[in-house]
């Protein structure tokens, strides 16, 4: 089972959409910030993760083995019938759009149509994709879809993906961000990265089940205390993004 039609699209502030002339200066950049937004806090954003359907063998090098599941796709891959499975929304984005005073709208799990239908429809000064590595094809086909439709926008690229050596060699984008992504767009926004942090209501999954059954009371909430890893296991590139192994960054210190 595959997760094609899930979408979320949540407005945090702001009703008008406003354009906005291209930055002449195209910067790409895996550390630090780049030059604030021209137009600060009042520019307008669009979140959003890879476009479905998933678990395809397809022209963007998504594959039948790989679902979009964390669990069945890594967890509990191995357990055959006994796999727990589920979804999961895009929890770093719900944490960087809860926590800017920019009008900001997340896309999670659109089809390819749903994105170019927004595409059309609003207009965004900044777009921003989340992805992992083996999603780099699709990524770069909604790159040339904003250029396509939305050509003045300024597009950001983060996510594990954002760990793939020559990105910027392989998709038309503006920034490639490494690390918190809360902090830099705050600062990318001149809005202020040291205010508190501000922590979304995040159910845990949803369409869970167990050897074919449905389980839709079984539903757990999600904390973020925290991203990057302290552990730095050889095998993980988590903590890469975060400035080298067992890197992290604490956005709450105790559990008051």
């Amino acid at each position: 089972m595959t997760n094609t039609n899930s979408i979320s699209l949540n407005v945090i502030s702001g009703n008008g959409m406003i354009s906005v002339s291209r930055p002449t200066a195209q910067m790409k950049t895996v550390t630090g910030v780049p030059t604030g937004q021209p137009k600060g806090k009042k520019a307008t954003l669009l979140l959003t993760s890879v476009f479905g359907p998933y678990a395809q063998d397809d022209e963007f090098r998504s594959r039948k083995i790989n679902p979009m599941e964390l669990y069945h796709n890594q967890v509990t891959r191995e357990q055959g019938p006994f796999s727990l499975r589920m979804f999961h929304r895009s929890w770093g984005q719900m944490l960087i759009q809860a926590n800017l005073t920019s009008p900001c709208v997340q896309l999670d799990f659109p089809v390819r149509e749903r994105f170019i239908e927004e595409l059309k429809t609003r207009k965004y000064d900044v777009i921003g994709i989340g992805s992992i590595v083996m999603n780099v094809g699709k990524v770069k086909e909604m790159c040339r879809l904003i250029r396509k439709y939305q050509p003045e926008a300024v597009i950001v690229i983060g996510g594990h993906i954002s760990n793939l050596g020559g990105l910027e060699n392989r998709v038309d984008c503006d920034f490639i961000v490494k690390g918190d992504g809360v902090r830099w767009f705050r600062e990318y926004l001149d809005q202020d990265p040291d205010q508190p942090l501000r922590h979304p209501v995040i159910n845990s999954g949803f369409g869970t089940r167990a050897v074919g059954i449905d389980s839709p009371g079984d539903v757990a909430a999600t904390i973020i205390p925290s991203v990057g890893c302290p552990m730095g296991c050889n095998f993980c590139a988590t903590s890469a993004m975060f400035g080298g192994k067992g890197k992290f960054v604490n956005f709450y210190e105790t559990g008051d």
